[in-house]
């Protein structure tokens, strides 16, 4: 364990200093920018080395990893303040119930049935983030660029909710500057068309890409083989 701490407490620290160089060339402060570590695949002991290294976010992708490796890692901690849990993966509206008790705030919302459902379930104010997809893929999640406003307008109306910004991820076959840069603009349409609501999170950019992602105004970055390594090979 006090490898794995060590290990992963340096790749922290060598992903925090690629935040603060990108920040500075940007005329942004490193402190704006949120990090978010992805362990999918990864154990409860490495996110609870990672947790104690410092890392205060924790992403997951499925509610069913989540939901057997979350409570492990509360353990382990013992006394010690857990950190911020989000869900960054695709969300199917059955599971919403599990996603609204094991997570803080919910990255990926990525269509009006999927907050209805995640409304349903909340008994108090649940964050969330609403996911657009600005590349040609058809079978990718998130919200089409000309279908957004109208689909938050309609997300804003789902009791329970709080829509803080947007999370997207770069096409596979595109400039990842040039799709973070629209996803900016996206932001600022947002800003323009719901003007009491402040979308003040912008989550882009991942391992290969996050650097950029700050450049084009990310305030949080999903980082998973940088910090924890090669995902791992599911059992079948």
């Amino acid at each position: 364990m006090i490898h794995t701490e060590w290990n992963v407490a340096e790749k922290i620290a060598l992903v925090r200093g690629g935040i603060a160089e990108a920040a500075l060339r940007a005329g942004r402060q490193p402190e704006e920018i949120t990090l978010i570590g992805v362990s999918k695949t990864h154990s409860a002991e490495e996110v609870v080395a990672a947790i104690r290294a410092g890392l205060r976010h924790v992403g997951e992708n499925r509610v069913q990893e989540a939901a057997a490796k979350f409570p492990i890692v509360r353990q382990m901690l013992g006394g010690d303040p857990a950190p911020t849990f989000h869900m960054v993966g695709h969300l199917q509206t059955n599971k919403a119930g599990n996603a609204v008790e094991l997570f803080d705030r919910v990255d990926a919302v990525d269509s009006v049935r999927v907050a209805q459902a995640l409304g349903r379930r909340v008994s108090d104010s649940l964050p969330i983030l609403v996911e657009v997809y600005v590349g040609a893929g058809p079978r990718r999640p998130g919200v089409r660029p000309d279908e957004l406003v109208d689909t938050v307008g309609q997300i804003l109306e789902v009791t329970g909710l709080r829509v803080d910004g947007l999370m997207t991820v770069a096409p596979l076959d595109g400039d990842p500057r040039t799709a973070f840069a629209q996803v900016r603009t996206l932001k600022e349409t947002l800003s323009k068309a719901f003007p009491v609501v402040h979308f003040g999170v912008l989550s882009m950019g991942m391992s290969d890409d996050y650097l950029q992602a700050i450049q084009e105004g990310s305030t949080e970055v999903r980082i998973g083989t940088a910090l924890f390594g090669p995902r791992k090979q599911q059992p079948n």
